[in-house]
């Protein structure tokens, strides 16, 4: 998936290096993990090892920018529910240079264009800690709706840390393309 300049694209083993570096950032793992660890290469290898396989259940991406072989974050549909038609969208920018640039921005919107588009789900769900405002501007920018707060859901060096959800419902999405 091709936009001007963000590429949503399928992980291939030159994803692996930039994945350890991402995986063991300690402040990439406070913003999105539950635990933060050392991750071993193998682990890691592991990990893109079942990402580049196909599955029914979750969309991995590496996000990549026009030009560039390297990617610069990841991000996935997961927990996909075709029943229901629902799934929950997950993304890290692991280049920290290119933060606040609008990468993340435009990598959600065509995650959401081939959730509604392509998988045909109606509703799409994110959460994040509440300790993470740019994430929280990223969803909502995106057109996600603050949908409610799971309190202390974390606990992190010692403090309880609050997790918001966020929605996006296939309607909202289409009133916003008009």
């Amino acid at each position: 998936m091709t936009g001007d300049v963000v590429e949503l694209r399928p992980h291939t083993p030159a994803s692996l290096e930039p994945l350890l570096r991402w995986k063991n950032d300690l402040e990439i793992q406070r913003l999105s993990d539950d635990e933060t660890h050392t991750y071993t290469r193998e682990e890691v290898a592991a990990t893109l090892e079942r990402w580049m396989r196909p599955s029914d259940d979750i969309v991995h991406f590496a996000i990549g920018l026009a030009g560039r072989a390297e990617p610069i974050g990841f991000l996935h549909l997961a927990l996909i529910e075709r029943a229901h038609q629902r799934c929950r969208l997950g993304i890290v920018i692991g280049e920290k240079d290119l933060w606040g640039r609008g990468y993340g921005h435009l990598a959600v919107r065509r995650a959401v264009a081939h959730a509604f588009d392509v998988l045909d789900l109606n509703r799409i769900t994110a959460e994040v800690f509440a300790d993470n405002p740019r994430s929280v501007r990223l969803l909502e920018g995106a057109g996600f709706v603050r949908e409610g707060v799971m309190r202390e859901s974390i606990i992190r060096d010692g403090q309880r840390i609050d997790e918001l959800i966020f929605g996006l419902l296939r309607h909202e999405w289409v009133r916003e393309q008009k």
